[in-house]
């Protein structure tokens, strides 16, 4: 069954729009985001509803015969679920646990495309990277659409706009009227390490350059840039805070909804490099 990935936009939306409905009037499933001091900016409990985007891009993975990606797709948002329900009740989700969990997905991702016992110093930095990009788009979850659009834009483009990858990034698209420019959900940490690790696996597509980098440049710009300003500063590197290319851009006078679109028109260009 060969299905076009831009079928994955409107199922996506509906698959969400289910779920939103389904939260509010029959049964509370999805964790909140609850309002507080410091990088918060909303004013009310939201819904971290990026789970619902799972079962679309498990669709599309099993159709594309990419049965290792789907199961550690699955994995990955799992263990988001719980973070993020762990942060509705304001409690801290032990990092060691975390990063085994996603280190095992990027793994098995990795080791799809080079060998652990033939070509070991190439799977270890292809580990490495998705691990990288993984965290990288649940890093740009931080402003109102922009892990979305960024991945949507990355995935598409890089794609060409083909196969399972490109409907991981027409799903981001379905998910994005819900998230930008007035959010009423956000992806939350399931949904973000499900596009994360899609974008790694999608990097790893590529030879190993270099340049098979740049289509990636946005989230691991964002990444690094973080990661060292954080321990410079003695900071946990993965403590969030308002360091990010997100929160520059705004100090620097940049309208809070026109961040997404800008940093996805940035990440849609740096595919066509």
């Amino acid at each position: 069954m060969d299905l076009s990935p831009t079928l994955a936009a409107p199922v996506a939306f509906a698959a969400l729009g289910l779920s939103l409905l389904w939260n509010r009037k029959v049964r509370g499933f999805l964790p909140d985001d609850v309002p507080g001091k410091g990088r918060k900016q909303h004013a009310r409990r939201t819904p971290l509803a990026g789970i619902a985007l799972v079962p679309v891009l498990l669709f599309w993975l099993v159709l594309d015969e990419r049965y290792t990606l789907a199961a550690a797709t699955l994995l990955v948002a799992g263990l988001g679920f719980v973070d993020d329900w762990y942060k509705e009740q304001s409690r801290d989700f032990d990092w060691r646990p975390k990063a085994v969990v996603l280190f095992a997905a990027a793994a098995a991702v990795s080791a799809v495309r080079f060998s652990p016992l033939t070509d070991p110093v190439s799977f270890l930095l292809a580990v490495a990277l998705v691990f990288v990009l993984v965290n990288a788009i649940n890093f740009l979850d931080n402003t109102d659409g922009v892990a979305c659009a960024v991945a949507s834009a990355t995935l598409i483009g890089a794609s060409a706009g083909q196969g399972a990858f490109a409907a991981a990034g027409f799903a981001a698209c379905g998910f994005l009227p819900f998230n930008w420019p007035k959010p009423i959900c956000f992806l939350g940490d399931s949904g973000a390490y499900a596009l994360g690790l899609c974008t790694g696996a999608l990097c790893l597509e590529s030879a190993p350059s270099i340049a098979a980098l740049v289509p990636f440049a946005v989230p691991l710009f964002d990444f690094v840039q973080v990661v060292l300003v954080r321990l410079s500063l003695r900071l946990k590197p993965w403590r969030g805070d308002r360091r990010h290319i997100t929160h520059i851009l705004q100090n620097a006078g940049l309208p809070r909804w026109l961040v997404a679109p800008v940093l996805a028109g940035i990440a849609w260009w740096c595919t066509r490099l």
